[in-house]
């Protein structure tokens, strides 16, 4: 008796987990947020996937940080070298530029 009502029990306690809706957080810049861009691309993406994004708009330092603590699942920053630090460090898992500049 006890165990056919662990199942239903454990059931019941998940359910709050499972109508949680699935999200994405993104630390970026200050300038990349207040560019528009992800204004253009997050409607797209979420669209076709299904997950919301939640953008946290910080200096590059620290966007950085927000991920090292595990706090962000995708880091849009625009200095190199932190980012490769970063990287170096162990923290992130691929590195893809997405704009360039002509100089």
């Amino acid at each position: 008796m006890i165990r056919r009502l662990l199942l239903p029990l454990a059931l019941l306690a998940a359910l709050p987990a499972l109508a949680q809706e699935k999200f994405i957080v993104v630390a970026s810049t200050t300038s990349t947020e207040q560019s528009g861009l992800f204004g253009y691309l997050l409607p797209v993406f979420q669209k076709k996937t299904g997950i919301q994004v939640r953008v946290v708009a910080l200096g590059t330092g620290q966007a950085l940080d927000l991920a090292r603590r595990g706090d962000a699942d995708v880091v849009f920053v625009h200095a190199r070298s932190a980012e490769e630090k970063f990287l170096g460090e162990g923290h992130g898992v691929v590195s893809t530029s997405c704009t360039t500049t002509s100089s």
